[in-house]
């Protein structure tokens, strides 16, 4: 790289380019990738490699109307396998039925979309029955499309949320104005210490400035002296340390931390420990003179089964996401941002990129930003597809041009992600709340939880419940308050009891009505000081030996304590008192096994062992005896196994969904073995 100027922006090349043929001919047609090869001058196995990784891109002519339809959780629920069924009927020279994985319309299942050759964005259809859609798939075949259903349609009321500071009034930036502020007095702060101590004139003072903003490097700067002085404040270093001088970025961070803001994708990883990680190795690339770009990326791929928070806020709330892009950019002094979306998002997509050149238009973004000072491009990444792409080092191989494989890790990302420089990956909630707690304090938003605990979060909930949305909600509100409070689920369809719910999509298994010290409440339960405090709060009493889980507080520190599953994401799924919980995990493991990018072994072949043995189950071949003496130690076996040798998140959860049904819904085991009346198998915490 050249000291004098920083290198060119980051973009995608093979991705965009796969896009456009698909676009163009429907599919990737050959010539079109041999002419694409020859103009990137990439070799065409290399665009071949990475077409054929993704399930977006088709490798042959589709047929004239593709309905697909999504197979998972809360569709499966509302009858989506059926539908298919019913509707196989349809297949023919112009007509294919697909199956395919969750599409982020849980809340309107079944959800369905139908693909027309030659047009760009699939057409959904969400809640139909099995008729409607096929009057829907005969009318496009006539040439009478009907007008699709879109997210627009269906608003939560995204602008009264809390998260959005801005409430009704035209989004102004203020929060990204406030941190320029912040910065601009430390530059204040240093020019005061150029002008008295070594005496610096007005005019060498107005040279450091612009070379400070303009992230320039020490040879690129107007002389040496200059050079040191942008070193020193854009490092926090010598003469310029300190909160006040080129430490200036800690006073937003402090913010954070007093929120206690962390990762809203499910890891709960403080916000300010990526933010400072990534912060500290661009300092250290410029105190070295190498490249010292840095990259903010917003993972939009929301594909866990069940979760679709972020799918209305990326098109009811975008400013928030665009805004805390360019706040995480000032902190860390990176140097581009890019949203990550799904490809089913369509409208989001929109919604971003409108907001984006808004953002541009008041000088806030973009490689002229005047309001910000410096360059700093922000723009939408279109997703090919996949699950495995919401595993951040998968997502970044994505972006990187190739298959989108889990990186085996270290280093981490915060030093070594896109292009091999310093990356954040967050997810789009997590965005979403630094504009808020810029503007309102970090203690404004840790109050705004119940119970003792801190902050607010959105909650995507399907599935059973008479209200599915979704809905933002203080930490520490209880999960009873969630599905049956007038505000919220308002209870169960058809005012049915609870039998369980999935924490957390298809990775948090299922936890059941009640846990008991038996089967789930941890060892030595009572005297676990989460479980006396929430018994205190809760009134029960603290030596009972059961747990009704509506009583639970949603917060993931408790969830962590005293959930068998540890686990509380942002997707709920609700099952009512007669669904079958050996069905629900098999169609969880079938999942899996469908999104397994195949790159270990463990999860390759384990997911598919897994899905069998789940399928042998629910048919009912499996004999009592042979369940309980060769098959479940052979369970618990393979997952342990998948576990510790994943390479990342999708390979640990395989086992997590039978695991819980094995553990918590005996009888529903026991119905589907072939000899009922043999010993029930013994539970296992």
């Amino acid at each position: 790289m050249s000291a004098t100027t920083l290198p060119p922006d980051y973009s995608a090349r093979l991705v965009p380019a796969l896009q456009r043929i698909q676009h163009e001919f429907g599919y990737l047609k050959r010539e079109g990738l041999e002419q694409a090869a020859l103009e990137l001058k990439v070799p065409l196995h290399r665009l071949q490699a990475v077409a054929s990784f993704f399930p977006h891109f088709r490798l042959s002519p589709p047929k004239k109307i593709v309905l697909n339809i999504c197979r998972d959780m809360a569709c499966h629920l509302a009858g989506a396998s059926v539908a298919m069924e019913d509707l196989q009927s349809l297949v023919g020279e112009n007509v294919e039925i697909k199956g395919v994985s969750c599409v982020g319309r849980c809340d309107r299942a079944p959800a369905a979309c139908v693909a027309i050759a030659g047009e760009e964005h699939d057409h959904y259809y969400l809640g139909r029955s099995a008729g409607q859609l096929r009057e829907i798939v005969e009318a496009h075949l006539g040439g009478e499309a009907p007008p699709p259903d879109l997210d627009a349609d269906r608003s939560y009321g995204a602008v009264d949320f809390v998260i959005n500071p801005y409430g009704k009034n035209v989004p102004n930036y203020a929060a990204v104005l406030k941190a320029i502020s912040i910065r601009d007095t430390s530059l204040d702060a240093a020019a005061q210490i150029l002008g008295s101590k070594p005496g610096w004139s007005p005019v060498r003072i107005e040279q450091f400035r612009r070379a400070a903003l303009g992230r320039l490097s020490a040879d690129a700067c107007p002389d040496a002296e200059i050079g040191h002085a942008v070193t020193s404040w854009g490092s926090d270093r010598d003469w310029a340390q300190g909160p006040t001088l080129g430490g200036w970025s800690e006073t937003v961070l402090q913010e954070l931390k007093e929120a206690d803001l962390r990762g809203m994708g499910g890891a709960g990883i403080p916000s300010i420990q990526k933010l400072r990680d990534v912060r500290d190795a661009i300092r250290r690339a410029r105190r070295r003179q190498t490249d010292s770009r840095g990259f903010i990326v917003v993972n939009g791929d929301e594909s866990e089964p069940g979760t679709f928070k972020d799918r209305e806020m990326l098109l009811h709330l975008p400013h928030l996401i665009v805004e805390g892009v360019i706040i995480a950019g000032l902190i860390t002094e990176a140097t581009q941002g890019f949203i990550y979306i799904r490809h089913e998002y369509a409208e989001q997509i929109a919604a971003c990129r409108a907001e984006i050149r808004r953002a541009e238009q008041l000088g806030l973004c973009g490689r002229n930003a005047s309001a910000l000072g410096r360059s700093f491009p922000v723009s939408v990444f279109v997703s090919p597809g996949g699950y495995i792409c919401g595993e951040q080092s998968a997502l970044i191989e994505a972006m990187s041009d190739r298959r989108g494989e889990p990186r085996n890790l270290p280093p981490k990302l915060e030093t070594n992600g896109l292009e091999d420089l310093p990356t954040i990956v967050s997810n789009v909630e997590t965005y979403a709340w630094i504009p808020y707690i810029c503007l309102k304090g970090g203690k404004a938003y840790a109050e705004l939880g119940l119970n003792g605990w801190q902050g607010r979060r959105l909650f995507s909930v399907s599935g059973d419940v008479k209200r599915p949305g979704v809905y933002e909600v203080p930490m520490g509100m209880t999960v009873r308050e969630l599905l049956h409070g007038e505000n919220y689920c308002q209870g169960i369809i058809g005012d049915r009891k609870l039998k369980a719910f999935a924490p957390s999509g298809p990775s948090g298994g299922f936890l059941p009505a009640k846990l008991t010290a038996r089967t789930g409440l941890p060892r030595d339960h009572t005297n676990n000081k989460a479980w006396i405090e929430l018994a205190k709060r809760r009134g029960f009493d603290p030596a009972a030996t059961e747990l009704d889980i509506l009583d639970l507080e949603l917060e993931l520190n408790l969830f962590r304590a005293l959930s068998p599953t540890q686990a509380l994401g942002a997707g709920i799924v609700v099952y009512a008192e007669d669904r079958d919980m050996v069905d629900q995990a098999v169609n969880a493991m079938e999942f899996y096994r469908n999104e397994s990018c195949g790159k270990c072994v463990p999860c390759r072949l384990g997911s598919q062992k897994m899905a069998s043995l789940g399928a042998h189950l629910l048919n009912g071949t499996i004999e009592a005896d042979r369940w309980k003496n060769e098959l479940l130690p052979l369970m618990r076996d393979m997952g342990k196994a998948i576990e510790l040798a994943s390479i990342c998140g999708l390979g640990r959860s395989v086992p997590v969904p039978l695991r819980a049904v094995v553990n918590y819904f005996e009888s529903d085991i026991t119905r589907h073995l072939s000899n009922p009346s043999a010993p029930a198998p013994p539970q296992t915490n």
